[in-house]
């Protein structure tokens, strides 16, 4: 198990399956978001501060979990401290990816990003970087005036699931600006119950999920 800071804000454990299983626990119950994961994670945690001896002045932590090909899990925990707290993480989380990219690659990623939009058959280039997240609501009334309140230069891709109890409106703010973010993050603090970023928990949702509005759900919501 080893544990590394990530700006700021962030802290990035690499654990292994053997590891986990020492530890008590299952991938299935880490990927559960249930009691045991919130124990599981909660103990990394712990274990965090006690490797860098130090006590973490924490907000709202939110949790990234990537699954590398060597069979060993990563997990980048982020804070929330207040109403530039979600910027903050997002700049660590999308820092932290950028850094594990070669440098020869890097230049090429920029210019898939930049060409994203104008992509029409879906050919060979590399996705860029990407930045999903996901508002956890637990009343579809908060979640309808959160909705009209959105002010953003351009609504990006999002989408409604059920899980649960919980409504997830999920987000893709890969190409929105710092500016939008910000006011997004404002809206978020007084109006979400929590927040969840990373393509793996956006596909996790997609599969165990039901689906609501699965395209311009901000925009639907508006019109109630």
């Amino acid at each position: 198990m080893r544990f590394s800071r990530i700006g700021e804000h962030t802290i990035k454990c690499i654990i292994t399956e053997e590891e986990i299983g020492d530890l008590g626990y299952t991938l299935d119950e880490i990927m559960s978001n249930g009691e045991r994961t919130q124990e599981f994670m909660n103990y990394i945690f712990d274990l965090a501060e006690q490797e860098f001896q130090t006590k973490f002045d924490m907000g709202i932590k939110t949790v990234r979990a990537d699954f590398m090909s060597d069979h060993t899990l990563t997990l980048t925990f982020s804070e929330h401290p207040g109403s530039s707290g979600m910027m903050e993480q997002l700049k660590d989380l999308v820092n932290s990816l950028i850094g594990s990219i070669p440098k020869e690659k890097w230049a090429e990623m920029q210019n898939a990003a930049s060409q994203r939009k104008q992509k029409e058959d879906g050919g060979s280039q590399k996705e860029p970087v990407t930045v999903i997240v996901q508002f956890v609501f637990s009343d579809i009334d908060i979640l309808t005036r959160f909705a009209k309140l959105v002010d953003m230069e351009e609504i990006p891709w999002n989408a409604l699931y059920r899980y649960r109890d919980e409504y997830r409106l999920i987000m893709d703010l890969t190409m929105s600006s710092e500016a939008d973010v910000t006011r997004l993050s404002s809206l978020t603090d007084e109006y979400a119950q929590d927040i969840c970023m990373g393509a793996d928990k956006k596909a996790f949702i997609l599969e165990h999920g039901k689906p609501i509005l699965r395209d311009h759900a901000i925009e639907q919501l508006r019109e109630l």
